[in-house]
């Protein structure tokens, strides 16, 4: 009966691994959506998503259940809610691209680049929280917080730049607000990824 309680156990992280690995597949539809300012990719998207969401409430209970009696999954009580909300912020983000593209907003090169680099980090950090949840490592999980430092900081430096292209009108306050709104929700994402890392560091 414990070893199949093991087994169990071992499934629920896998599954926590496998939504975390889905977050880097999602990034990457969102970014080509992004690039190519089509809506083609989002619907892709969508589909994830609803199936994420029916999957980690569900996942979510059972393993704050198995942490009542097994001490090691303690932890992973957080890895999930802090999940949720990484897909609640990528939820914001599929809306704003979505907003960008049916509304037709114009980003300056420079906001596409920046966008482009900041999500191209996300998927840098996101791949080794998945491997965290499996094997916890002191090393991938300060790699992890030290690199979303790093995309905080760069984050907090484009929104500067890009006050002073609104200022000088070579950015429209329509592009600005979808374009602000996107760089909050990847500071949000990039926060609950460190989050993981810390509680499994």
């Amino acid at each position: 009966m414990k070893s199949a309680t093991k087994i169990d156990i071992k499934s629920k992280l896998t599954e926590l691994y496998e939504i975390t690995n889905e977050t880097v597949e999602v990034i990457s539809t969102l970014q080509t959506a992004f690039i190519y300012n089509t809506s083609k990719h989002l619907q892709e998207y969508r589909s994830k998503a609803e199936a994420v969401e029916k999957e980690i409430r569900p996942l979510s209970a059972i393993i704050k259940e198995a942490a009542s009696g097994e001490e090691g999954m303690k932890p992973y009580v957080a890895v999930a809610e802090h999940l949720a909300k990484v897909w609640r912020n990528l939820g914001k983000l599929y809306e704003l691209i979505d907003k960008k593209i049916s509304e037709k907003v114009l980003f300056s090169d420079k906001a596409v680049n920046e966008t482009i680099y900041l999500l191209q980090r996300l998927v840098e950090i996101l791949r080794p929280t998945a491997d965290l949840i499996l094997a916890r490592n002191t090393f991938l999980s300060k790699y992890i917080q030290e690199s979303r430092v790093n995309i905080e900081n760069m984050a907090d430096e484009y929104a500067t730049l890009h006050e002073n292209r609104l200022i000088t009108g070579e950015c429209l306050p329509l592009a600005s607000s979808v374009y602000v709104g996107m760089l909050g929700a990847i500071k949000g994402i990039a926060w609950h990824t460190k989050e993981i890392a810390v509680v499994l560091g």
